[in-house]
């Protein structure tokens, strides 16, 4: 049975819709870049998808009110950061509009100082941004890889399902 929606500002439509997209699986993913002074950004997010093997290419879901998306966009280059299992936190955090979102964490950054949080991914995607098309109240950014880092050898997945985080631990083949 899906949740109720309580926010009363949420049209009967929207929250239709929103219990739908709540019933969808996504992978949980940090979206990093650095703005123009060199600081870093990002955001969490589960609208990604993989889009075309060859050549290699994503898609990303951006809101419109975003703050990192000038950053995403004038740099050209980000970093998806597949979350491993145990990365909640980290999501959370990244959701959080009022959190200093790297304080205290391990990151590095790539030979085009895109931060990285590689020590609580699956996998890291060093990507550049190819196309940029308005969608909605969001914009639809496709991006070619350049680089995929490994993350935590059995890292598992995090993927926000009901509203929830639910961590995917690897099962080993037997």
């Amino acid at each position: 049975m899906p949740s109720a929606i309580t926010d009363r500002s949420v049209a009967p439509a929207d929250a239709a819709f929103l219990a739908a997209m709540a019933a969808l699986a996504g992978g949980v993913c940090v979206v990093t870049t650095a703005d123009p002074e060199g600081r870093p950004v990002g955001f969490t997010s589960t609208a990604v998808m993989s889009l075309s093997r060859s050549p290699q290419l994503l898609a990303i879901g951006v809101d419109q009110a975003s703050r990192t998306l000038p950053a995403l966009l004038g740099r050209g280059r980000f970093a998806l950061n597949i979350l491993r299992a145990d990365g909640e936190s980290v999501s959370r955090r990244f959701a959080d509009r009022t959190a200093d979102r790297f304080a205290g964490l391990a990151w590095t950054t790539d030979e085009w100082d895109v931060p990285l949080l590689t020590a609580y991914s699956a996998a890291v995607l060093s990507c550049q941004v190819a196309r940029d098309v308005p969608a909605g109240d969001h914009r639809l950014i496709t991006a070619s890889i350049r680089r995929i880092l490994p993350g935590a050898e059995d890292g598992g997945a995090l993927v926000h399902l009901g509203r929830r985080y639910h961590p995917l631990p690897v099962r080993s083949a037997r």
